[in-house]
């Protein structure tokens, strides 16, 4: 490792952990105050109180790390600009291509820390608070969650049920929708239930009506065996009000593999995909956006408003991508990384003109 780099590594580090530490402390300050009531009137103890926000951390800490590293990575450039530590550089034949450099493989290393970061531990500890959340707090236990009106399809059959506890692999009011040959999208039988239950030789259909729409003949049954493989537990998975970000990338991954050929709507879920993909690379982002606002202003105290204009610029245009890719208006590729390859190529445009930082 070069000496430079050992520099702007060890003096961004030492910045990048007190930004953060403030930062983490205000954040854990507004959310306490904001969830303190609901905290106070479930009667919930410290011990759990703390236990929720130790786990909140590492979620916290990925949320924030983008926009702590673009302060840090300012306000130590600024430093180096005012203290003429730049201008030395270049007069010692040190290119501003030679810093950049050095900066942007740092970066690169952690956008790979930040993602094995967010999706272990950031993942982990999400689930555990939201579990705390649900349980101690809201008293909605997965076990006796319901969903309702949930389609699927499998096969040539669509199936449609009115409510569904999915732990319990139980629900009521299901229809099929039986398909003719070839999937031509004719309805063969239509086959309704007032209750249902899963197991693992297939679904068992309690008060049961079986229809033939072209000769309308209608049979009853109390008990039916379909032999669906669906299992519905692992429509949690799939609960809108499930939050993506507490399910890991290799976890989606499979449910929209799964998903995928069963007629689904999987945008959601596939941009969801892509953003845990652009936002770890945003850190690299954040790098060139640093860089180009050092070489275009040459006050500190200009840069770091601007950094921070900057950032709320760029969430902006990321969540707005995220919510049109995951309502299908974008590709989710597209959607994901649309804000990293515009901040990208703006900031990646003014540095490849070249100009010294110090000129600023």
């Amino acid at each position: 490792m070069r000496l430079l780099t050992r520099y702007i590594l060890r003096q961004n580090l030492y910045l990048l952990l007190l930004i953060c530490g403030i930062g983490l402390g205000v954040y854990v300050f507004i959310e306490l105050f904001d969830r303190l009531d609901d905290f106070l009137e479930a009667g919930v103890g410290a011990g759990s109180i703390a236990a929720y926000f130790f786990y909140r951390v590492p979620f916290i800490l990925a949320q924030i790390f983008p926009a702590v590293f673009l302060v840090a990575l300012m306000v130590q450039l600024g430093l180096m600009l005012r203290n003429r530590e730049l201008l030395a550089l270049e007069a010692c034949s040190v290119s501003p291509g030679n810093v950049a450099r050095s900066v942007l493989w740092y970066a690169l290393a952690l956008c790979l820390a930040q993602f094995v970061f967010s999706e272990v531990l950031g993942v982990s500890g999400h689930k555990a608070a939201e579990r705390i959340w649900s349980e101690e707090v809201r008293n909605r236990q997965v076990a006796t969650r319901k969903l309702s009106d949930v389609w699927f399809r499998e096969g040539s059959r669509i199936v449609h049920m009115g409510t569904l506890t999915p732990a319990a692999r139980k629900g009521s009011d299901l229809t099929v929708y039986v398909l003719g040959e070839n999937d031509s999208g004719r309805v063969a039988e239509v086959i309704k239930a007032k209750r249902f239950s899963v197991t693992a030789e297939g679904w068992v259909l309690s008060d049961s009506t079986i229809v033939v729409p072209d000769t309308f003949v209608t049979r009853a049954a109390d008990s039916l065996k379909l032999d669906l493989a669906t299992d519905v537990a692992s429509f949690l998975v799939i609960d809108p009000k499930t939050k993506l970000e507490s399910l890991p990338l290799w976890q989606l991954g499979r449910e929209i593999r799964r998903l995928q050929d069963s007629g689904s709507n999987i945008e959601r879920l596939q941009t969801a995909w892509h953003m845990k993909l652009a936002y770890a690379g945003s850190v690299l982002v954040m790098a060139l956006i640093a860089l180009a606002a050092i070489s275009v202003f040459g006050s500190l105290y200009v840069i770091i408003p601007v950094g921070l204009v900057t950032t709320f610029c760029y969430y902006g245009l990321f969540v707005l991508c995220a919510s049109a890719g995951e309502k299908g208006l974008v590709p989710p590729a597209l959607a994901a990384w649309a804000a990293n390859a515009v901040f990208a190529a703006l900031a990646g445009a003014r540095l490849a003109l070249g100009r010294s930082f110090h000129l600023g």
